[in-house]
């Protein structure tokens, strides 16, 4: 009786720790390639700054279609993702600069007072957050 609810036990560990293992899906990585602030003073005597930020690009997944795909090829392809067509992935890349930009900000002692992000804008791989100071 005490050796089959040991096994019993066992297999209940090791299936929990195979489903977390399983389940716990893999975040994608970016690289940061570029990180650049430019600032300036508006006309008005306003400070304000251009923070962008460039991301290492993904190469595109290629599968050989001379052979039949198994499933995990299929898997593997459906879970690729590019910076340039994901949405999620841009959503990612723009919370991960606001926290560069306060570093950078800090770094240069520029807008020691708060600083206000009014325009954000994308291009292929990077994004750029415009801004000013308060």
């Amino acid at each position: 009786m005490f050796k089959n609810r040991k096994n019993f036990l066992c297999a209940s560990i090791c299936f929990v720790m195979l489903a977390a293992c399983s389940s716990k899906p893999e975040p994608p990585k970016l690289e940061i390639e570029k990180q650049t602030l430019h600032t300036k003073m508006s006309e008005s005597g306003q400070q304000l700054f251009v923070y962008i930020v460039t991301v290492k690009p993904t190469p595109i997944m290629v599968l050989d279609t001379r052979k039949p795909l198994s499933r995990s090829d299929l898997k593997a392809y459906a879970k690729h993702q590019r910076i340039e067509d994901s949405p999620e992935l841009k959503l990612m890349l723009e919370e991960r600069a606001v926290i560069l930009l306060n570093n950078a900000l800090a770094e240069k002692n520029y807008c020691v007072d708060g600083h206000k992000v009014n325009q954000v804008f994308w291009r292929q791989r990077s994004v750029q957050l415009r801004g000013m100071c308060e």
